[in-house]
């Protein structure tokens, strides 16, 4: 296979990696304000990929690659039922513009502390500058003028995807067993719960609604933008693969805006652009300065 076709094909998962995570944002606020609760989109995503990923731990059975039941615990409680619950809420009163931005932002800022706390590493003049940025690009969201509960939400949930990322990195956990393990234990905890306690509205909700979630949230996200990511790595090596998630911001941007009813501010858009150049700085400057990470730090 070419170098040429390489890029183009790696470019093509990225894409398509990018827009599925960043479409993602964007339905759960079509979700939450079309019927559905924050409740029945966790239900729905974790139904269907906890069903789906379910034949990965069979298969797998006592692999060397599963960790303790605290870290499975952990990572569930930071990424899994929780996470996406939180991130529902939020979608209530933030637009999926701040979560693009927010979350991502967030999640790099976290991770690159962590990384410094526990594996020692040099931040470097590239990542500083990211985090000045990234935090910039947060203020244009938060000073706002809109800022509600859900964005303080948002920052919370970036907090636990460093948390995750750092619990995959510190057991090297497989991103595909990784997400196996959130998505069937978040069914097993979180359903039971939902089914006997939480309010629900998804009997009144149109089959097709129901099933552009189910399929999306279940499916897209848990299964085929971890595949797409993944690929998009390999194909490009890992300074540009792992930068390109980098763009999810300005990407679900872009997608608000393309959805009626959903006008970002400037100070969103200002916001998202210094947000995605932060970004991308935090997760290429360690490479780009030859600094050896001991794993990516981006893993949905």
């Amino acid at each position: 296979m070419t170098s040429s076709r390489n890029v183009a094909l790696g470019l093509f998962w990225a894409s398509l990696a990018i827009l599925i995570w960043s479409g993602s944002l964007v339905l759960l606020r079509v979700g939450v304000t079309t019927g559905l609760t924050a409740y029945d989109l966790t239900a729905l995503r974790f139904g269907v990929a906890g069903a789906l990923l379910l034949p990965v731990l069979i298969r797998k059975g006592a692999a060397a690659d599963r960790p303790d039941l605290i870290s499975v615990l952990l990572m569930i409680a930071m990424f899994g039922a929780p996470y996406v619950l939180l991130l529902s809420l939020a979608a209530k009163t933030a637009p999926a513009a701040a979560a693009g931005a927010l979350n991502p932002g967030v999640m790099a800022i976290a991770s690159v502390i962590m990384t410094r706390i526990i594996y020692h590493e040099t931040l470097g003049a590239a990542r500083l500058l990211g985090i000045a940025l990234t935090a910039l690009g947060a203020v244009g969201f938060l000073f706002d003028g809109d800022v509600g509960f859900g964005h303080a939400i948002l920052l919370a949930t970036g907090i636990m995807w460093a948390g995750y990322a750092a619990i995959m990195r510190s057991r090297r956990v497989p991103a595909l067993t990784a997400t196996a393990l959130v998505a069937v234990g978040s069914a097993v905890l979180y359903l039971p719960v939902y089914v006997l306690a939480l309010p629900k509205q998804i009997a009144d909700a149109s089959l097709p609604v129901v099933l552009l979630q189910a399929g999306f949230q279940g499916v897209l996200v848990t299964t085929i933008a971890v595949y797409a990511f993944g690929r998009s790595a390999e194909l490009l090596g890992t300074v540009a693969g792992a930068s390109l998630p980098a763009l999810i911001p300005v990407v679900t941007l872009g997608l608000e805006i393309s959805m009626p009813g959903d006008t970002p501010h400037l100070g969103n858009i200002a916001g998202a652009g210094l947000v995605t150049f932060g970004v991308a700085l935090i997760l290429a400057g360690g490479k780009l300065a030859g600094v050896p990470s001991k794993r990516p730090i981006m893993g949905r």
